[in-house]
Protein backbone atom coordinates (compact mmCIF):
# COMPACT_ATOMS: atom_id res chain seq x y z
CA UNK A 1 0.00 0.00 0.00
CA UNK A 2 1.14 3.54 -0.71
CA UNK A 3 2.26 5.62 2.21
CA UNK A 4 0.55 8.58 0.57
CA UNK A 5 -1.60 10.67 2.90
CA UNK A 6 -4.77 12.55 2.13
CA UNK A 7 -5.91 15.74 3.79
CA UNK A 8 -9.41 15.37 5.26
CA UNK A 9 -12.25 17.27 3.69
CA UNK A 10 -12.08 20.77 5.18
CA UNK A 11 -10.13 19.44 8.15
CA UNK A 12 -6.55 20.35 7.31
CA UNK A 13 -3.60 17.97 7.02
CA UNK A 14 -4.27 14.33 7.83
CA UNK A 15 -2.61 12.89 10.89
CA UNK A 16 -2.00 9.25 10.20
CA UNK A 17 -5.03 8.54 8.02
CA UNK A 18 -4.08 6.61 4.85
CA UNK A 19 -5.01 8.05 1.49
CA UNK A 20 -6.94 4.90 0.59
CA UNK A 21 -9.17 5.08 3.70
CA UNK A 22 -10.54 8.49 2.84
CA UNK A 23 -10.42 8.39 -0.91
CA UNK A 24 -12.19 5.08 -1.50
CA UNK A 25 -15.36 6.40 0.15
CA UNK A 26 -14.89 9.75 -1.58
CA UNK A 27 -14.61 8.08 -5.01
CA UNK A 28 -17.72 5.99 -4.41
CA UNK A 29 -19.73 9.08 -3.43
CA UNK A 30 -18.37 11.16 -6.32
CA UNK A 31 -19.13 8.56 -8.97
CA UNK A 32 -22.87 8.82 -8.29
CA UNK A 33 -23.07 12.54 -8.98
CA UNK A 34 -24.84 13.61 -12.17
CA UNK A 35 -22.53 16.58 -12.84
CA UNK A 36 -18.81 16.59 -12.34
CA UNK A 37 -17.66 18.31 -9.18
CA UNK A 38 -14.02 19.32 -9.14
CA UNK A 39 -11.78 17.35 -6.83
CA UNK A 40 -10.78 20.65 -5.22
CA UNK A 41 -14.38 21.34 -4.23
CA UNK A 42 -15.02 17.76 -3.17
CA UNK A 43 -12.04 17.98 -0.83
CA UNK A 44 -12.45 21.61 0.27
CA UNK A 45 -16.10 22.68 -0.31
CA UNK A 46 -15.42 26.39 0.28
CA UNK A 47 -13.44 26.40 -2.97
CA UNK A 48 -16.78 26.23 -4.77
CA UNK A 49 -16.59 30.04 -4.73
CA UNK A 50 -13.93 29.79 -7.46
CA UNK A 51 -15.67 29.79 -10.88
CA UNK A 52 -15.24 26.64 -12.95
CA UNK A 53 -16.76 25.33 -16.18
CA UNK A 54 -16.53 21.83 -17.66
CA UNK A 55 -14.75 21.92 -21.01
CA UNK A 56 -12.93 18.64 -21.28
CA UNK A 57 -12.82 15.05 -20.17
CA UNK A 58 -11.45 13.88 -16.85
CA UNK A 59 -9.99 11.88 -15.36
CA UNK A 60 -7.51 11.15 -18.11
CA UNK A 61 -5.93 7.69 -18.10
CA UNK A 62 -2.78 6.79 -16.19
CA UNK A 63 -1.18 4.02 -18.23
CA UNK A 64 1.87 1.81 -17.98
CA UNK A 65 4.01 2.11 -21.10
CA UNK A 66 5.20 -1.52 -21.26
CA UNK A 67 7.03 -1.33 -24.60
CA UNK A 68 8.60 2.01 -23.80
CA UNK A 69 9.68 0.66 -20.40
CA UNK A 70 11.55 -2.22 -22.05
CA UNK A 71 13.47 0.25 -24.20
CA UNK A 72 14.03 2.83 -21.47
CA UNK A 73 15.41 0.60 -18.70
CA UNK A 74 12.90 2.00 -16.20
CA UNK A 75 9.22 1.45 -15.41
CA UNK A 76 7.55 4.22 -17.39
CA UNK A 77 3.97 5.36 -16.88
CA UNK A 78 2.10 8.03 -18.83
CA UNK A 79 -0.54 10.49 -17.67
CA UNK A 80 -2.58 10.89 -20.86
CA UNK A 81 -3.38 14.58 -20.74
CA UNK A 82 -3.36 14.50 -24.51
CA UNK A 83 -6.92 13.20 -23.99
CA UNK A 84 -8.36 16.10 -21.97
CA UNK A 85 -10.76 17.03 -24.79
CA UNK A 86 -12.26 15.61 -27.96
CA UNK A 87 -12.28 19.02 -29.66
CA UNK A 88 -8.72 19.71 -28.57
CA UNK A 89 -6.72 18.17 -25.74
CA UNK A 90 -3.45 18.82 -23.98
CA UNK A 91 -2.62 20.67 -20.80
CA UNK A 92 -4.31 23.97 -21.73
CA UNK A 93 -7.85 22.61 -21.38
CA UNK A 94 -7.58 22.15 -17.61
CA UNK A 95 -6.41 25.75 -17.18
CA UNK A 96 -9.14 27.15 -19.40
CA UNK A 97 -11.83 25.51 -17.28
CA UNK A 98 -10.97 28.04 -14.59
CA UNK A 99 -9.88 30.95 -16.77
CA UNK A 100 -12.94 31.08 -19.02
CA UNK A 101 -15.21 30.63 -16.03
CA UNK A 102 -13.51 33.58 -14.33
CA UNK A 103 -13.87 35.65 -17.49
CA UNK A 104 -17.60 34.93 -17.58
CA UNK A 105 -17.95 35.73 -13.88
CA UNK A 106 -16.35 39.13 -14.51
CA UNK A 107 -18.76 39.87 -17.36
CA UNK A 108 -16.16 39.78 -20.13
CA UNK A 109 -17.14 39.34 -23.75
CA UNK A 110 -13.61 39.30 -25.20
CA UNK A 111 -10.52 37.24 -24.40
CA UNK A 112 -7.06 38.65 -25.10
CA UNK A 113 -4.15 36.24 -24.82
CA UNK A 114 -0.69 35.71 -26.27
CA UNK A 115 1.79 33.10 -27.38
CA UNK A 116 4.26 32.08 -30.05
CA UNK A 117 3.05 31.61 -33.61
CA UNK A 118 2.28 27.92 -33.10
CA UNK A 119 1.02 28.28 -29.55
CA UNK A 120 -1.15 25.40 -28.37
CA UNK A 121 -2.46 27.74 -25.69
CA UNK A 122 -3.68 30.26 -28.26
CA UNK A 123 -5.37 27.51 -30.26
CA UNK A 124 -7.07 25.95 -27.23
CA UNK A 125 -8.21 29.39 -26.04
CA UNK A 126 -9.60 30.13 -29.48
CA UNK A 127 -11.53 26.88 -29.75
CA UNK A 128 -12.96 26.78 -26.24
CA UNK A 129 -13.32 30.53 -25.91
CA UNK A 130 -15.34 30.81 -29.11
CA UNK A 131 -17.44 27.83 -28.05
CA UNK A 132 -18.27 29.72 -24.83
CA UNK A 133 -19.30 32.81 -26.80
CA UNK A 134 -16.20 35.00 -26.39
CA UNK A 135 -14.46 36.98 -29.08
CA UNK A 136 -10.82 35.84 -28.97
CA UNK A 137 -7.81 38.00 -29.78
CA UNK A 138 -4.18 36.89 -29.54
CA UNK A 139 -0.86 38.67 -29.78
CA UNK A 140 1.39 36.19 -31.60
CA UNK A 141 5.16 36.28 -31.89
CA UNK A 142 7.85 34.54 -33.96
CA UNK A 143 8.56 30.83 -33.70
CA UNK A 144 10.80 28.42 -35.59
CA UNK A 145 8.91 26.90 -38.50
CA UNK A 146 7.71 23.31 -38.24
CA UNK A 147 4.48 21.55 -39.30
CA UNK A 148 2.88 22.06 -35.86
CA UNK A 149 3.35 25.84 -36.08
CA UNK A 150 1.73 26.27 -39.48
CA UNK A 151 -1.14 23.92 -38.62
CA UNK A 152 -1.89 25.73 -35.38
CA UNK A 153 -1.84 29.16 -37.04
CA UNK A 154 -4.28 27.99 -39.70
CA UNK A 155 -6.49 26.35 -37.07
CA UNK A 156 -6.49 29.63 -35.10
CA UNK A 157 -7.86 31.45 -38.13
CA UNK A 158 -10.48 28.83 -38.93
CA UNK A 159 -11.49 28.78 -35.28
CA UNK A 160 -12.24 32.49 -35.37
CA UNK A 161 -9.23 34.00 -33.61
CA UNK A 162 -8.25 37.56 -34.42
CA UNK A 163 -4.46 37.45 -34.50
CA UNK A 164 -2.16 40.41 -33.92
CA UNK A 165 1.37 39.56 -35.15
CA UNK A 166 4.34 41.25 -33.50
CA UNK A 167 7.96 40.81 -34.46
CA UNK A 168 9.67 40.16 -31.12
CA UNK A 169 9.23 39.01 -27.56
CA UNK A 170 10.66 42.28 -26.25
CA UNK A 171 7.53 43.97 -27.62
CA UNK A 172 5.15 41.60 -25.84
CA UNK A 173 4.14 43.79 -22.84
CA UNK A 174 3.62 46.89 -24.96
CA UNK A 175 1.80 44.86 -27.61
CA UNK A 176 -0.62 43.38 -25.12
CA UNK A 177 -1.28 46.77 -23.54
CA UNK A 178 -1.83 48.38 -26.93
CA UNK A 179 -4.27 45.75 -28.19
CA UNK A 180 -6.16 45.80 -24.88
CA UNK A 181 -6.49 49.58 -25.08
CA UNK A 182 -7.88 49.43 -28.62
CA UNK A 183 -10.40 46.79 -27.65
CA UNK A 184 -11.57 48.82 -24.70
CA UNK A 185 -12.04 51.86 -26.97
CA UNK A 186 -14.33 49.59 -29.00
CA UNK A 187 -16.35 49.02 -25.79
CA UNK A 188 -15.17 45.43 -25.46
CA UNK A 189 -15.13 43.94 -21.96
CA UNK A 190 -11.68 42.38 -22.03
CA UNK A 191 -10.34 39.53 -19.94
CA UNK A 192 -6.58 39.10 -20.32
CA UNK A 193 -4.97 35.66 -20.16
CA UNK A 194 -1.18 35.65 -19.96
CA UNK A 195 1.26 33.27 -21.67
CA UNK A 196 0.21 29.64 -21.31
CA UNK A 197 -2.68 30.57 -19.03
CA UNK A 198 -0.23 30.27 -16.14
CA UNK A 199 -1.50 32.57 -13.45
CA UNK A 200 -3.05 31.86 -10.06
CA UNK A 201 -6.38 31.14 -11.77
CA UNK A 202 -5.27 28.96 -14.67
CA UNK A 203 -2.83 26.94 -12.59
CA UNK A 204 -5.77 25.67 -10.53
CA UNK A 205 -6.34 23.27 -13.40
CA UNK A 206 -3.13 21.45 -12.55
CA UNK A 207 -3.77 21.47 -8.83
CA UNK A 208 -6.86 19.54 -9.87
CA UNK A 209 -4.69 17.26 -12.03
CA UNK A 210 -2.37 16.62 -9.09
CA UNK A 211 -5.31 15.49 -6.98
CA UNK A 212 -6.47 13.32 -9.86
CA UNK A 213 -3.08 11.61 -10.15
CA UNK A 214 -3.00 11.04 -6.38
CA UNK A 215 -6.33 9.24 -6.61
CA UNK A 216 -5.16 7.11 -9.53
CA UNK A 217 -1.99 6.09 -7.72
CA UNK A 218 -4.14 4.08 -5.35
CA UNK A 219 -4.66 1.50 -8.07
CA UNK A 220 -0.99 1.14 -8.96
CA UNK A 221 0.80 -1.82 -7.40
CA UNK A 222 3.79 -0.93 -5.26
CA UNK A 223 5.24 2.48 -4.67
CA UNK A 224 4.66 6.03 -5.80
CA UNK A 225 6.58 7.25 -8.86
CA UNK A 226 10.15 8.18 -8.08
CA UNK A 227 9.85 11.15 -10.43
CA UNK A 228 7.22 12.87 -12.58
CA UNK A 229 8.33 14.57 -15.82
CA UNK A 230 6.58 17.65 -17.24
CA UNK A 231 7.58 20.42 -19.68
CA UNK A 232 8.58 23.75 -18.14
CA UNK A 233 7.25 26.41 -20.51
CA UNK A 234 5.17 29.05 -18.75
CA UNK A 235 5.38 27.08 -15.49
CA UNK A 236 1.72 26.47 -14.74
CA UNK A 237 1.66 22.72 -15.27
CA UNK A 238 4.68 22.15 -13.03
CA UNK A 239 3.56 24.56 -10.30
CA UNK A 240 -0.01 23.28 -10.20
CA UNK A 241 1.03 19.63 -10.10
CA UNK A 242 3.53 20.33 -7.34
CA UNK A 243 0.86 21.99 -5.20
CA UNK A 244 -1.86 19.43 -5.91
CA UNK A 245 0.36 16.44 -5.25
CA UNK A 246 1.84 17.96 -2.09
CA UNK A 247 -1.67 18.74 -0.81
CA UNK A 248 -2.55 15.06 -1.34
CA UNK A 249 0.64 13.89 0.37
CA UNK A 250 2.40 12.61 -2.76
CA UNK A 251 6.07 13.57 -2.44
CA UNK A 252 7.45 12.34 -5.77
CA UNK A 253 10.07 14.60 -7.31
CA UNK A 254 8.67 16.69 -10.16
CA UNK A 255 11.24 17.12 -12.92
CA UNK A 256 10.30 20.23 -14.89
CA UNK A 257 12.18 20.06 -18.20
CA UNK A 258 13.05 23.50 -19.49
CA UNK A 259 11.68 24.31 -22.95
CA UNK A 260 11.78 28.12 -22.71
CA UNK A 261 14.75 30.41 -21.94
CA UNK A 262 15.76 30.97 -18.34
CA UNK A 263 15.14 34.73 -18.45
CA UNK A 264 11.46 34.04 -19.19
CA UNK A 265 11.00 31.46 -16.44
CA UNK A 266 13.34 30.59 -13.60
CA UNK A 267 13.18 29.25 -10.06
CA UNK A 268 12.28 32.60 -8.41
CA UNK A 269 9.46 33.18 -10.91
CA UNK A 270 8.23 29.62 -10.40
CA UNK A 271 8.36 30.08 -6.64
CA UNK A 272 6.30 33.27 -6.86
CA UNK A 273 3.70 31.48 -8.99
CA UNK A 274 3.55 28.51 -6.62
CA UNK A 275 3.27 30.57 -3.44
CA UNK A 276 0.69 32.88 -5.02
CA UNK A 277 -1.38 29.85 -5.96
CA UNK A 278 -1.35 28.46 -2.42
CA UNK A 279 -2.15 31.91 -1.02
CA UNK A 280 -5.17 32.22 -3.31
CA UNK A 281 -6.50 28.81 -2.23
CA UNK A 282 -5.97 29.62 1.44
CA UNK A 283 -7.80 32.92 1.03
CA UNK A 284 -10.88 30.85 0.21
CA UNK A 285 -10.31 28.26 2.94
CA UNK A 286 -7.62 28.09 5.58
CA UNK A 287 -8.18 24.33 5.55
CA UNK A 288 -6.15 24.09 2.36
CA UNK A 289 -2.68 23.09 3.55
CA UNK A 290 0.16 25.59 3.32
CA UNK A 291 2.25 23.48 0.98
CA UNK A 292 3.99 26.21 -1.00
CA UNK A 293 7.46 25.50 0.36
CA UNK A 294 7.00 21.73 0.18
CA UNK A 295 5.86 22.02 -3.43
CA UNK A 296 8.94 24.03 -4.35
CA UNK A 297 11.20 21.56 -2.56
CA UNK A 298 9.70 18.77 -4.69
CA UNK A 299 10.34 20.68 -7.94
CA UNK A 300 13.59 20.27 -9.87
CA UNK A 301 14.32 22.20 -13.07
CA UNK A 302 16.15 20.10 -15.67
CA UNK A 303 18.23 22.51 -17.76
CA UNK A 304 19.97 20.18 -20.18
CA UNK A 305 17.46 19.58 -23.00
CA UNK A 306 16.52 23.03 -24.34
CA UNK A 307 18.95 22.96 -27.24
CA UNK A 308 19.29 26.14 -29.30
CA UNK A 309 16.15 27.64 -27.80
CA UNK A 310 12.37 27.56 -27.67
CA UNK A 311 10.83 25.63 -30.55
CA UNK A 312 14.14 24.36 -31.94
CA UNK A 313 14.20 20.60 -32.48
CA UNK A 314 17.01 18.64 -30.83
CA UNK A 315 18.63 15.34 -31.71
CA UNK A 316 17.58 13.84 -28.38
CA UNK A 317 14.06 15.11 -28.92
CA UNK A 318 13.82 13.56 -32.38
CA UNK A 319 15.00 10.24 -30.98
CA UNK A 320 12.48 10.45 -28.14
CA UNK A 321 9.74 11.14 -30.68
CA UNK A 322 10.78 8.14 -32.76
CA UNK A 323 10.84 5.84 -29.72
CA UNK A 324 7.47 7.08 -28.46
CA UNK A 325 5.84 6.56 -31.85
CA UNK A 326 7.32 3.12 -32.45
CA UNK A 327 6.67 1.72 -28.98
CA UNK A 328 3.43 3.36 -27.83
CA UNK A 329 2.00 5.23 -30.82
CA UNK A 330 2.43 8.61 -29.14
CA UNK A 331 3.02 11.76 -31.19
CA UNK A 332 5.40 14.33 -29.74
CA UNK A 333 6.10 17.91 -30.78
CA UNK A 334 9.55 19.52 -31.15
CA UNK A 335 8.98 22.34 -28.64
CA UNK A 336 7.64 20.64 -25.50
CA UNK A 337 6.91 16.95 -25.30
CA UNK A 338 9.90 15.60 -27.24
CA UNK A 339 12.34 17.42 -24.94
CA UNK A 340 10.47 16.26 -21.85
CA UNK A 341 10.50 12.60 -22.85
CA UNK A 342 14.13 12.93 -23.98
CA UNK A 343 15.04 13.96 -20.43
CA UNK A 344 13.13 11.02 -18.95
CA UNK A 345 14.84 8.55 -21.28
CA UNK A 346 18.30 9.95 -20.54
CA UNK A 347 17.67 9.73 -16.80
CA UNK A 348 16.19 6.23 -17.13
CA UNK A 349 19.39 5.04 -18.77
CA UNK A 350 21.48 6.73 -16.10
CA UNK A 351 20.77 7.76 -12.50
CA UNK A 352 17.12 6.62 -12.55
CA UNK A 353 17.67 3.20 -14.10
CA UNK A 354 15.06 0.75 -12.81
CA UNK A 355 12.95 3.43 -11.13
CA UNK A 356 9.23 4.14 -11.61
CA UNK A 357 8.88 7.27 -13.76
CA UNK A 358 5.72 9.12 -14.78
CA UNK A 359 5.62 11.15 -17.98
CA UNK A 360 2.81 13.71 -18.31
CA UNK A 361 1.85 13.88 -22.00
CA UNK A 362 0.65 17.43 -22.61
CA UNK A 363 0.25 17.57 -26.41
CA UNK A 364 -3.29 17.26 -27.78
CA UNK A 365 -3.93 14.02 -29.64
CA UNK A 366 -7.27 15.21 -31.04
CA UNK A 367 -7.16 15.16 -34.85
CA UNK A 368 -5.87 18.47 -36.22
CA UNK A 369 -7.20 17.91 -39.75
CA UNK A 370 -10.81 18.98 -39.04
CA UNK A 371 -9.51 22.13 -37.38
CA UNK A 372 -7.41 23.06 -40.42
CA UNK A 373 -9.64 21.93 -43.28
CA UNK A 374 -10.95 24.95 -45.14
CA UNK A 375 -8.85 27.41 -43.13
CA UNK A 376 -8.06 30.72 -44.86
CA UNK A 377 -4.52 31.23 -46.14
CA UNK A 378 -1.99 32.82 -43.84
CA UNK A 379 -1.35 36.51 -44.34
CA UNK A 380 2.12 37.71 -45.20
CA UNK A 381 2.51 39.09 -41.66
CA UNK A 382 1.64 35.72 -40.11
CA UNK A 383 3.87 33.82 -42.54
CA UNK A 384 6.81 36.04 -41.57
CA UNK A 385 6.41 34.95 -37.95
CA UNK A 386 7.65 31.47 -38.89
CA UNK A 387 11.41 31.72 -38.87
CA UNK A 388 13.78 29.22 -40.45
CA UNK A 389 15.71 26.91 -38.10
Amino acid sequence: MFETRMHDREAGPARGRPLSFFTRAWIDASSTMAARMTLLVERWPRLSAIPHVDLGTSPTPLERMAKLSSVAGAEVWCKRDDLTGTLYGGNKVRKLEFLLAQAAAEGADTILTTGAAGSHHVLATTLYGRRRGFEVHAVVMPQVRNPHVEENLRADLKGGAILHPFSGYAMFPAAMAGVAAKLKVQKKRVFVIGPGGSDATGVLGYVEAGLEIARQLLDLPGREPDAIYVPLGSGGTAAGLAVGLAAAGVMAEIVAVRVTPRHLLNKPVLATLTRGLVQRLREHTDRFPGVGEIAMKNLTIEEGFLGEGYGYATGAGREAGRVAAETEGLTLDPAYTSKTLAALLAHARGPRKGQRLLYVHTLSSAPIEPLVEGAPPLSRALTKLMTEP
